[in-house]
């Protein structure tokens, strides 16, 4: 499929049309483990151990004496459990409650679980003066001039909004997918769109695994926000956009956001960053060549577009 003209956007504007989009579906994979015992030989010990033994009919004081001993340890014990079942009621944590609480840190603490999930983007060949550009390899890499020279920045998903395009966007960043993927539509005040993988084999996988069906759109199209391209109903795949300006016609068109840009902190930038994407060469990459090509299509013909050198959780 071919990407439309920018005479195409500005009609595209004003009949609110959409950004387009290819197929992509998200794929699970689980691990089962199965353990195994073999203690014949301590079976055997312990029969003869047993054989050995005083016969519970033999009335020794001694062993009476032993088995009161053992009736007691057993007693104690048993209240000591109760006692942990009855602290777990008065407000205090019961051990299951305890191993719960233990997993969840856990789990919360990766940067991946969770209703709220942030991203740290790093991205070369920004937009900036020449002073700040230096050639590395055939790429041309620039930092921006503001928040002390940083080139990236963070989106916050939100499952809350669109549970299903969250789950790809994860599966995809875990997978490394946004490695060198270029920023290859840029329309100022409009959309910075990228999820075209620079690597024509990653990108053949993703697509044969078909589409994601639609979330219902919860959030809206405000500046800042991420949202998948489309080409028409569930027909979301690896494509997403960052919309540059309010587009909350887009809504309407059932295009549902799945994050948005976070405000500038310690290290790392906000909107500003995303501005300073290229946009020089506007509409012009030809994704079906991208999907075909990959690096060495977008580095003869366009070596200046921006594009994402890691994205990790943070």
């Amino acid at each position: 499929m071919s990407a439309p003209t920018l005479s195409d956007i500005d009609d595209a504007m004003e009949m609110q049309s959409i950004p387009v989009g290819y197929r992509d579906t998200p794929q699970d994979e689980e691990d089962d483990e199965e353990d195994t015992f073999s203690g014949d030989d301590e079976i055997d010990e312990l029969g003869m151990i047993a054989a050995s033994s005083p016969q519970p009919n033999q009335k020794d004081p001694a062993l009476k004496r032993h088995s009161y001993l053992t009736y007691i340890f057993v007693g104690l014990a048993a209240i000591a459990l109760l006692v942990e079942v009855l602290r777990g009621k008065d407000g205090s944590l019961s051990l299951n409650a305890r191993t719960k609480a233990t997993s969840d840190d856990l789990s919360t603490s990766s940067g991946t679980t969770g209703d709220n999930l942030i991203i740290e983007f790093t991205v070369a060949n920004l937009r900036t003066n020449s002073a700040n550009c230096s050639h590395v390899g055939k790429m041309l890499q620039c930092i921006p001039q503001h928040n002390n020279a940083t080139n990236k920045f963070r989106i916050e998903l939100h499952k809350s909004w669109a549970p299903i395009g969250v789950k790809r966007f994860q599966e995809l960043t875990e997978a490394n997918f946004w490695d060198d993927a270029r920023i290859f539509r840029v329309v100022p005040n409009f959309v910075s769109q990228f999820g075209i993988s620079s690597y024509p084999d990653v990108q053949k996988y993703y697509d044969s695994l078909g589409n994601l069906k639609d979330d219902k759109v919860i959030g809206s199209n405000k500046r800042g926000t991420l949202t998948f391209a489309t080409s028409g109903r569930n027909t979301r795949t690896t494509q997403l956009f960052i919309n540059t300006a309010d587009n909350k016609f887009l809504d309407k068109q059932g295009f549902s956001p799945i994050g948005e840009v976070l405000a500038a902190g310690d290290g790392y930038g906000s909107m500003d960053v995303v501005d300073e994407m290229y946009s020089k060469y506007g509409e012009d990459p030809d994704q079906g060549m991208i999907k075909e090509e990959g690096k060495d299509y977008l580095e003869e013909k366009y070596p200046l577009l921006s594009y994402f050198v890691t994205a990790v959780f943070v």
